[in-house]
Order: C-alpha cells, then sequence, then structure tokens
C-alpha cells in the first residue's frame, strides 16, 4: 500500500479540519479567544479544572539497561550462539579440550558490548543535556500586556506570541 502525497493529493481541510483555513477574526470568534490574555484570575482557575500544560517524560534508563541492550544485539546473540555451539564441539566431545575459538569469539562479543555500550549511553546523557537547554519559557498576553511565563502554565484560550525564523539556503 503506497501513500501518495503530491500536492494536489492533499487536502488541508479533510487532514486538519476547517481550523487551519479560518481566519484569524473567526478562530478567534469560534474558540472564544480573549486577544488582552487572561487575567491572573481566569490562569489560577484554568490551571486549577486541567492540570499544568505538562508532558509526562518517561524515566531515563540506569546504565545497566544499556549494557544488556548492548550484550544482547542481533550480533552479539549469533556469536554467544556460537559458542555454546563450540562449548559442545571444541570441549565436551573431544578427548583434549580446546579453548581458543571460544576465547576469541568470547573477546569479540565483550569489545562489541562495550562499545556499544559506551557509545549509548554516552549519546543518551548527551541528549539529556540538550533537553535541559531547549527554551522553556514563551511569551504570553496577561491583561493586556506581554508577559514571559513557563511553558507548563500556557493555558486554553490562551495567545502566544510566536516568533519564526527564515533559514535562508543561500
Amino acid at each position: 500500500m503506497s501513500v501518495n502525497t503530491t500536492k494536489e493529493d492533499v487536502n488541508i481541510n479533510k487532514l486538519y479540519g476547517t481550523e487551519a483555513t479560518l481566519s484569524k477574526d473567526e478562530f478567534i470568534q469560534k474558540y472564544k479567544v480573549q486577544v488582552n490574555g487572561l487575567s491572573l484570575d481566569e490562569v489560577n482557575s484554568r490551571i486549577n479544572n486541567y492540570g499544568l500544560n505538562e508532558v509526562k517524560q518517561a524515566k531515563p534508563k540506569k546504565w545497566y539497561n544499556y549494557f544488556f541492550e548492548s550484550l544482547f544485539t542481533p550480533f552479539n546473540s549469533i556469536l554467544l550462539g556460537i559458542v555454546l555451539l563450540l562449548i559442545y564441539t571444541d570441549i565436551y566431545l573431544p578427548e583434549t579440550p580446546s579453548y581458543a575459538n571460544i576465547i576469541v569469539i568470547i573477546i569479540l562479543v565483550s569489545a562489541s558490548t562495550l562499545l556499544d555500550f559506551f557509545e549509548e549511553y554516552r549519546s543518551n546523557k548527551a541528549a539529556e543535556k540538550l533537553k535541559e537547554l531547549v527554551a522553556t519559557e514563551v511569551s504570553v498576553l496577561r491583561d493586556g500586556s506581554e508577559v514571559k511565563i513557563p511553558i507548563s502554565h500556557v493555558t486554553i484560550r490562551r495567545c502566544c506570541s510566536f516568533i519564526c525564523w527564515k533559514y535562508d539556503s543561500c
């Protein structure tokens, strides 16, 4: 099943409803948006009724979760299966056991696991630090004047000022 999304096939009204095509005045009238912003009492009332505007974050993984994910990659799982086979054919069956192949494969699995673990763990720690750098404030209208508030305190029907950045490819 292929989805063809050329310009002719995209129907904004079908995808986003009529809200995307409403004029500013129609949108304000339809949703009863207060153009001058909310009063402090209205804000507190909406926060009490609807709660804060927050998305629940998943708990960060512990180091050992990253380690076990790195240990049981498809490549390492195949190598560990070969080790089990070699234990039977090189240690259990012959009269004089040979450990050389098993040691080489265990070294490969250990190196692969450690490299993958450190790469994954460090990149996720860096991503967590980047999350802290994301802007956490927004400009809103309150009692007719623009103020900065935490994003979590944005309530429904609040007017926000958005700054759009245009990147030139010159």
